[in-house]
């Protein structure tokens, strides 16, 4: 008697009944073949067909890369008010009378505006050049203009510290990397859509668990989303809902801070209580 099972009775893809199946669409169930299996990024583990791989629901990074690509963020709204601000004050400054002085204010506060600007617009050297424009400002203005102190430079580099940790926070946000249509690996998307759509009301939750340690009237709605966002979480679905952690912590820091403050409430009442009855 023979085990051998016939060709002919073999699962075949859905797509190309030609092909045997090396497995099935894990939201489908159809079977698919090497050729059409589709593992999608985040969700590791499972596997779809080409039709299931492109709906938004699965293929949710890419969604949400396409949500973001080529839109301005914060930092380059940010960087274009700072621009046309300074571009405000140099033209102030060329009105001082006291000419040496104007003129190095006027280099100062001009030098950064075309950088913003074109940053602004999302032309691709500005993410390098915003870099690069707190260092270079004042060495090219210590050269040129030659102030007339060395404390006056000592003074700009120390003020382009704070702007060149700026300029590299802003340079290594994923979120404007894609507003300059950069390639970003998928671990990047994935932290970056964890922070932005999976579960937000996890992440309030914890926020008003720790800000109703101090103020009492936030604890009730750590609570509150933390029970909401606990309940919503489900590893299964598409896409995936996590952050149940961060909800139990908020539950329980909303919990805590009720039972603490109200314990303290208690005490206050009762020794005021207690105070008025031996007044009498």
């Amino acid at each position: 008697m023979s085990l051998e099972v016939p060709s002919s009775s073999l699962a075949r893809c859905a797509v190309h009944p030609e092909m045997p199946a090396a497995g099935t669409c894990s939201r489908c169930g159809g079977f698919v073949c090497t050729d059409c299996l589709k593992v999608m990024p985040g969700l590791a583990g499972r596997v779809f067909c080409s039709a299931c791989a492109a709906r938004p629901e699965v293929n949710y990074l890419e969604a949400f890369r396409l949500e973001f690509w080529g839109r301005r963020d914060r930092w380059a709204w940010t960087v274009g008010l700072v621009s046309l601000g300074l571009l405000a004050l140099g033209l102030v400054s060329a009105l001082d009378q006291r000419a040496p002085t104007a003129l190095r204010l006027l280099f100062t506060f001009l030098t950064p505006v075309p950088v913003g600007v074109a940053f602004f617009l999302g032309r691709s050297w500005a993410r390098h050049a915003l870099v690069a424009t707190p260092v270079a400002t004042p060495v090219v203005m210590a050269v040129l203009l030659e102030p007339s102190s060395r404390e006056e430079v000592a003074l700009m580099m120390v003020c382009a510290v704070p702007a060149l940790i700026i300029a590299v926070v802003i340079h290594s946000d994923v979120r404007n990397q894609l507003f300059f249509r950069r390639p970003v690996t998928p671990g990047q998307l994935k932290a970056l859509w964890n922070v932005r759509r999976n579960n937000p009301l996890a992440r309030h939750a914890l926020s008003f668990g720790l800000s109703g340690v101090l103020l009492p009237v936030f604890a009730p709605l750590a609570v509150l989303c933390g029970a909401v966002a606990l309940r919503r979480v489900d590893p299964e679905a598409h896409p995936p809902i996590g952050r149940g952690g961060q909800a139990l912590a908020g539950l329980i820091l909303g919990i805590a801070s009720l039972l603490l403050w109200g314990f303290v409430l208690l005490s206050f009442l009762y020794r005021f209580l207690s105070g008025v009855v031996i007044h009498k």
